[in-house]
């Protein structure tokens, strides 16, 4: 199974994410106010998030449990869609660069703020009244999220000693298949006679 990347699944699921607020707040749930279902669906949306970033850092979806335990207490608290809205993106900052994707934090704090600003400042400057209005502004939001990827090099770094390692291994398998050759009498100097 190919891997996907991560700027191609942030494209993706900056689409989902759209739709999911679109609905949350489109819902006829006269008991529970707009702001406290968009922001329930932004919870589940950076949830769900997070979910998707340590599948594919390999990293144990148990690390993710803090950060998300802080934010569903913000998220019980909020009064107001900016009231969640910015821990949310702290949180998310911890997620990606803390615990998903861990590496030398200059490159990645400049990245984090980087992309977490202009995020949420377009989102707040161009955002258009409305469920629609909502549904553009998150999708927005995760667009630009993915550029995130685009600034930072993924690539774990690779200890010299495993590299060494698994050269010293490719010779010796490259030894054991000389010998095999030399006992089966297949040389690779012999050649066919034509």
């Amino acid at each position: 199974m190919k891997e996907i990347s991560p700027i191609t699944a942030g494209v993706i699921f900056a689409g989902v994410a759209a739709l999911l607020s679109a609905g949350a707040i489109s819902l006829p749930l006269h008991f529970v106010a707009w702001p406290a279902r968009l922001n329930a669906a932004l919870f589940l949306c950076l949830a769900a998030y997070a979910a998707l970033l340590a599948r594919l850092s390999a990293s144990p979806i148990r690390g993710l449990a803090a950060p998300l335990l802080l934010l569903s207490v913000v998220l019980a608290s909020a009064a107001s869609v900016t009231g969640f809205v910015i821990p949310a993106a702290a949180g998310l900052a911890w997620i990606r660069s803390g615990i998903c994707f861990p590496g030398p934090s200059v490159r990645r704090a400049a990245a984090e703020i980087l992309t977490l600003s202009a995020g949420l400042a377009l989102t707040t400057l161009l955002r258009l009244p409305g469920i629609v209005g909502w549904a553009l502004g998150l999708w927005l939001f995760f667009l630009i999220q993915a550029l995130y990827f685009a600034f930072v090099d993924l690539a774990p770094a690779r200890d010299p000693r495993q590299s060494l390692r698994s050269r010293t291994q490719a010779l010796l398998r490259e030894q054991k298949l000389e010998r095999a050759f030399s006992e089966l009498q297949l040389s690779s100097q012999r050649r066919s006679d034509t």
